[in-house]
């Protein structure tokens, strides 16, 4: 689906994951789950295309699940929050939140660890800002292209109703997600693109601060 001019949502994966055309340099934000990274790859190479750079926003494995596979294809550089660094290359364990939903999905929704990661906070492209935006998880990361005045935030608030929200189950610190979800709603980015739910504008949810 065409979001804007430079951005769109590859279709079918469980977490959205967004193709970027950043000066003709293609991005992909976020890998999905193990099993979206064949539509992932297919999405690609059906518009011959290659994704030059991974950006991830958090460690959740409906995020990085594909990223192995989708290295392993194009080549691809990653980069990924520095404090979750340790989670997705296989050296830490991933801390989940307190209900039982997410302790069920810490233990039994696994991702192949993936080594040779880059700090997300190293991240240097013209027109490409990198938002610490945590609560979520730990490191939780937000990806913000001016040409396009879009905001990429991963699970750090996720759209609903035509209102910006925190997935509670899932949030490791819910203060700290709160002050993330404020950040983001005083962003200057017009549009909010979360890992869940529908595109959100501001100018049509000035209701929902």
């Amino acid at each position: 689906m065409k979001i804007t001019e430079n951005i769109e949502l590859i279709d079918g994966t469980m977490a959205n994951c967004y193709s970027v055309n950043l000066d003709g340099r293609q991005l992909l934000i976020d890998a999905g789950t193990r099993g979206s990274s064949k539509k992932i790859i297919d999405y690609y190479r059906k518009n011959n295309l290659k994704p030059e750079i991974v950006l991830i926003t958090h460690y959740h494995p409906d995020h990085v699940g594909g990223l192995k596979s989708i290295r392993d294809e194009f080549g691809t550089k990653i980069y990924a929050p520095d404090a979750e660094i340790g989670v997705i290359s296989g050296k830490e364990r991933m801390t989940p939140a307190k209900s039982l939903a997410s302790r069920l999905v810490s233990g039994f929704m696994k991702s192949e660890p993936v080594e040779g990661l880059s700090r997300s906070s190293e991240l240097s492209m013209e027109g490409l800002e990198v938002v610490e935006t945590p609560g979520h998880t730990p490191g939780s990361t937000s990806y913000f292209f001016s040409k396009d005045n879009v905001l990429f935030v991963g699970d750090a608030v996720v759209v609903s109703s035509g209102k910006l929200g925190l997935n509670k189950a899932f949030t490791l610190d819910m203060a700290k997600a709160e002050e993330s979800r404020k950040k983001i709603l005083e962003h200057p980015a017009q549009i909010i693109l979360s890992g869940h739910g529908e595109v959100y504008s501001k100018s049509g949810n000035e209701t929902s601060k």
